[in-house]
């Protein structure tokens, strides 16, 4: 049974690296961070929440099943992407050489999570379109980030956000009279 509760995830592209994840029922946040996909996937399995926001393209480019260009020709970005640069958002697509790892470990992450609502947003944005929130014990970036994936999502399940995309991929964002949530 899934609890009334979100998981916000910033991905690292590399298990070595620092992921942020949060805790949240869309008032107290509780931040930390992870590393390997084991540890990720048992904090989501354990807490049983509603909703995963996780801060990493979650899809391919379409017509791509891997990143060599001969396979699957030289699409990089996705229609979500350019809609949020559209809109002024700075976003790295995930064909941008430093995203390809990323993007398969956030796809591979949102596959074996199968039974949960994955979406996929983009802190920043969402600090952005609500204006910027203290997040108390969040400690690092990743751990911040993690917590406006968190809040994002709490949105999300309470109807206060937009999906820009299509079947390609999509991203989640909330909308601008979401400031006050």
């Amino acid at each position: 049974m899934k609890n009334d509760l979100f998981v916000g995830i910033d991905l690292a592209a590399l298990p070595r690296n620092q992921t942020g994840v949060c805790l949240s029922d869309g008032k107290r946040f509780e931040p930390g961070t992870l590393y390997s996909d084991e540890e990720i996937l048992r904090y989501v399995r354990d807490h049983e929440p509603r909703v995963v926001a996780i801060d990493a393209p979650l899809t391919l480019p379409r017509g791509r099943c891997c990143w060599d260009d001969a396979c699957c020709g030289p699409a990089k970005i996705r229609e979500c992407d350019r809609m949020l640069i559209a809109r002024g958002y700075r976003v790295f697509p995930p064909g941008f050489s430093f995203m390809k790892q990323l993007t398969l470990r956030g796809k591979g992450l949102k596959e074996k999570l199968s039974d949960f609502e994955v979406i996929e947003v983009h802190p920043r944005t969402t600090m952005k379109i609500i204006g910027h929130r203290e997040f108390p014990g969040a400690r690092t970036e990743h751990e911040r980030d993690a917590c406006a994936a968190a809040l994002c999502a709490f949105l999300y399940a309470k109807g206060k956000c937009e999906v820009l995309g299509n079947d390609e991929g999509v991203v989640v964002i909330p909308l601008e009279s979401s400031g006050q949530a």
